[in-house]
């Protein structure tokens, strides 16, 4: 009898718990689909074809130039600067930047419902969540929807991010930043695959 109790008060806890999170689940996917419609996505075909894209980046590349909010940064054809690694059966890309250094950050890039986004695990703490959007040729333009672990709207975070790719094996990403809602700092980073 008191095991029979336990199971249920149990039960209804685990159940109450489970529908208020799915709740606070729909919302903030309700939310996250608005922000990516208004960001002028890419179509879907578009998207599909700059993924393609960035999975042809599989490998290491090495620093040839750039800096890092308007430090100039040493080039190093020594250690990779940036790897991209391909997982979950070629459904994703990781990208580690500072690949190897205590400053190292992933980002995640994927197709979801037809549209190119990724997420920038920071190594602010926070997590930029971003669409892919029209941009110049040779760009795959990244444009914010949501940022993950930001205590404030004023917090300093990477707010739009493009990779442009260059004749073959040469790659320069750009890095935007926001504090106090307004644009902060821009990072560029050269690289070459060897």
């Amino acid at each position: 009898m008191r095991k029979n109790r336990i199971v249920s008060i149990l039960t209804v806890a685990l159940l109450a718990g489970c529908s208020g999170e799915t709740g606070k689940t729909a919302r903030q996917e309700d939310e996250a689909a608005s922000a990516i419609k208004n960001a002028n996505p890419l179509d879907p075909q578009t998207a599909a074809s700059q993924f393609e894209k960035i999975k042809s980046l599989v490998g290491q590349w090495y620093l040839v130039g750039g800096n890092q909010l308007g430090q100039e940064l040493e080039p190093n054809l020594e250690e990779p600067f940036v790897t991209y690694d391909l997982t979950a059966g070629g459904h994703c890309v990781i990208e580690k930047l500072f690949a190897g250094q205590p400053k190292e950050m992933t980002t995640i890039y994927h197709l979801d419902g037809g549209q190119l986004v990724l997420a920038h695990y920071c190594s602010l703490g926070n997590q930029p969540h971003m669409v892919a959007v029209p941009g110049p040729e040779n760009h795959i333009s990244f444009e914010l929807v949501k940022v993950g672990n930001l205590i404030s709207e004023d917090d300093l975070h990477i707010s739009s991010h493009s990779l442009e790719f260059g004749p073959q094996d040469e790659l320069t990403a750009h890095w935007a930043a926001t504090r106090d809602q307004k644009p902060a700092s821009q990072s560029l980073f050269r690289v070459q695959r060897k």
